[in-house]
């Protein structure tokens, strides 16, 4: 019989669904793990302390637990949540939805890729310095660098600064003359992956 550990670690809630009357089911993309399903008791119900911490979006530090056949989500600090912290953008909001629902699509089992990781994490702490304009491009750039770390998109394809995780205006300003590339690229690998 293995014993249980456990591991505090960044993460983003990409998803979650409910399981039984007061517990959910949230999916994090972490740091260190990739993505992980853990059961979250009674995190639906008003009286948990960790509720605010595991909606849709949210990110910061999580403590899971790994006991004899599931991760439990045991504590949650630092956090934040992307639609508040993007309240009132509804541009950047909707990037970051988007972004979401594709990493819902792509991203299956346990696996560490910190590539993937700093792609997403680095995109999410950019989104409420940005315009929308500048939102739209980094949402490109995020999609690619994603879609690179799964093996997608050639980290080699011409097009500036994708295998980096900056989105800061000088990034941007650089990545911008390439929009048109960049969409066809990430219309070429959602294909390829039979997400089209």
């Amino acid at each position: 019989m293995s014993k249980s550990f456990d591991i505090t670690t960044r993460g983003v809630v990409i998803n979650r669904g409910g399981v039984s009357e007061g517990s959910a089911r949230v999916f994090f993309y972490t740091e260190h793990l990739g993505l992980v399903g853990a059961l979250a008791k009674s995190a639906r119900e008003e009286r948990s302390k960790l509720r605010a911490h595991l909606q849709l979006g949210s990110f910061g530090l999580y403590t899971i637990v790994h006991g004899r056949t599931d991760w439990r989500v045991t504590g949650a600090s630092e956090t934040k949540n992307t639609h508040f912290v993007l309240s009132g953008k509804p541009g950047q909001q909707g990037a970051a939805a988007r972004l979401f629902g594709m990493m819902r699509l792509l991203v299956h089992g346990e696996e560490e890729n910190a590539q993937l990781f700093e792609a997403l994490w680095a995109f999410i702490h950019a989104l409420p310095n940005l315009t929308e304009r500048e939102a739209k491009v980094a949402e490109y750039l995020a999609m690619l660098r994603i879609l690179a770390a799964l093996g997608y998109v050639s980290p080699h394809a011409s097009i500036p600064h994708l295998s980096g995780s900056s989105y800061s205006q000088n990034v941007l300003e650089e990545t911008v003359r390439h929009t048109s590339k960049m969409v066809k690229a990430i219309n070429e690998a959602l294909f390829v992956s039979n997400l089209t």
